[in-house]
């Protein structure tokens, strides 16, 4: 064993020798003085393998002062790079970063594939300031196609208290696929994309972050994912967190505030929400679509959230087919919309069924109807771009050609539309929900659909027919669905491979397939105005797809 002074030998003979000498002085009476020194030789030859696995569990790295080629991790001569110490790393160490900048032009090679059981560690106590990883790289993703990401998750892997940030386009932080890991105490601000996108069969903890002015989200949760989300903040970005597929996360404390939109749930997503306060976001605080349907409490276990002052809707649930169980919250009544369960009375466990009307022959159309106004639907801004792009004028004669692949999962989702229909001549009342007077069922439209509300049906693919008019003297032919609820364009893309069908699917979660003219398409939305039309383009163009306006005769 060396020592760094006379003194500090002295101290250690004081400490360990000394108090050995009585005893020592008995055992060599017993054992004799070759077994005594063979045991303090023992002692030390221990002492010194313990301070050397220490040192080897914890890496050193410096993109200032490091070097790859003659450091070798310690203290003293660290490396230069995060991707010279993940490859020498082993299970159980510590990556400790100093300050300064990670990234290609310091010599990083992204996507950095973290380790299992290995923690990357900046400074918790600033959430990462000053500790920056800037940059990413194409990484082909098991369940989503190519990125651009940052960092690739590991299972047990550990990240905390650093600055993560992917300006690419399309670029994502951090990438967690079908891993399980520690997520504590950093900031992901300035990504092109997200700043986390938690994918197929994830549960990693994400406790104390900071997602701060990403591109299109906070964090994006999909697949069959679990997360827990815990006391982050998630402000100034598209939506906040966004929600979709099958995932499950369970939120927690979390703030989310001054984003585009809040909390977005969408797909058959089954979040639960507890004690999060969702604030001041421009359009909607909680907004869920389709087959979504969030747990925002129950009598047993009451919300506790707070939504307030968002701009539309603190709680949007009206695109939604589903109850939402939300009591114990504090969330003003006329600030909500949709079936909400808001007196506890839901059984969480139970899907809600769609209500409704029995099947009646449709109405012949007046000679002029009266429409009458749709209901407000749910505003779904596309959150990857700040202003709206001009679109070319809309014909059915746009090409329907699809481009390759892009990057990135498309977010945005937008919202199931309801047309303007000549009023029937025995109209049903919507069925109440019992919450509060005037808490209904609104007619809703969810379009598209996994049942087409559109076409003639076929044997596993619904083929879209164009009813005729009449001949002769006879009655007109009936209107179709479409136009009896008033719908009169439909957008269509061209995709006839699964991968392209796929990625339709990752813009509109709710698309669906079907033939025009024997041509097999994807159907995105049937709408009765122009505006919404418009809307449904602009999302496909900036995705990156080409879409296809067809009227509805």
């Amino acid at each position: 064993m060396s020592f760094r002074s006379p003194h500090q030998a002295r101290s250690y003979k004081s400490r360990i020798v000394a108090p050995l000498s009585v005893a020592t002085t008995a055992l060599f009476w017993f054992y004799g003085p070759t077994a005594i020194a063979q045991g303090v030789l023992e002692f030390q030859t221990a002492q010194n393998s313990e301070t050397e696995v220490t040192a080897q569990n914890k890496l050193f790295v410096n993109p200032n002062q490091g070097n790859d080629s003659s450091g070798n991790g310690s203290e003293s001569a660290p490396f230069k790079t995060i991707t010279q110490a993940l490859r020498q790393a082993k299970p159980n160490s510590t990556i400790r970063l100093s300050p300064g900048t990670y990234s290609a032009e310091t010599g990083e090679s992204f996507p950095l594939m973290l380790k299992p059981q290995v923690t990357l560690e900046g400074d918790t106590s600033t959430r990462g300031r000053g500790i920056i990883i800037q940059g990413g790289g194409v990484y082909l993703s098991r369940t989503s196609a190519r990125q651009n990401v940052g960092l690739v998750a590991a299972d047990g892997a550990t990240l905390s208290g650093v600055t993560l940030t992917n300006d690419n386009t399309s670029g994502y932080a951090l990438w967690i696929e079908s891993a399980s890991m520690e997520v504590t105490d950093n900031t992901f601000t300035g990504s092109g994309h997200d700043g986390i996108s938690v994918v197929g069969n994830s549960a990693p903890r994400i406790r104390g972050n900071h997602f701060v002015e990403n591109g299109a989200n906070g964090i994006t949760i999909y697949g069959t994912s679990r997360p827990q989300l815990v006391e982050n903040v998630f402000e100034r970005t598209g939506f906040g967190i966004n929600i979709g597929q099958k995932a499950e996360p369970i939120l927690t404390g979390n703030q989310v505030r001054q984003n585009r939109d809040g909390v977005v749930i969408h797909g058959f997503a089954r979040p639960v929400l507890r004690n999060n306060q969702i604030e001041s976001n421009q359009d909607n605080g909680v907004v869920a679509v389709g087959n979504s349907r969030p747990d925002m409490g129950t009598s047993g276990n009451p919300g506790g959230n707070v939504v307030r002052n968002n701009g539309q809707m603190d709680i949007n649930g009206s695109a939604t087919k589903e109850i939402i169980p939300a009591f114990g919250n504090q969330v003003a009544s006329d600030r909500t919309s949709g079936r909400l369960d808001l007196n506890g009375t839901l059984n969480p466990n139970l899907s809600a069924p769609v209500a409704t009307a029995p099947p009646r022959p449709l109405p012949l159309p007046a000679a002029t109807p009266a429409p009458t106004p749709p209901p407000t639907p749910a505003s779904f801004p596309s959150p990857t771009a700040a202003t709206p792009q001009p679109n070319p004028p809309l014909s059915a004669t746009v090409s329907l050609s699809v481009p390759a692949p892009g990057e990135g999962i498309a977010i945005p989702v937008p919202p199931p539309q309801t047309g303007t229909a000549p009023a029937p001549r025995t109209p049903a009342p919507a069925p109440a929900i019992g919450n509060r007077s005037g808490d209904t069922l609104p007619n809703l439209l969810p379009v598209p659909n996994a049942t087409p509300p559109l076409g003639n049906g076929g044997a596993g693919v619904p083929v879209v027919g164009v009813p005729s008019g009449g001949a002769g003297n006879g009655p007109p032919s009936p209107p179709s669905h479409a136009a009896a609820l008033g719908l009169r364009y439909r957008v269509i893309v061209n995709a006839t491979s699964s991968r392209d069908q796929a990625r339709v699917r990752r813009v509109v979660s709710d698309a669906f397939r079907t033939q025009i003219n024997g041509r097999m398409v994807m159907q995105v939305g049937a709408f009765a105005t122009q505006d919404k039309v418009d809307e449904m383009m602009q999302l496909l163009q900036r995705n990156g797809l080409t879409g296809v306006v067809v009227n509805i005769e």
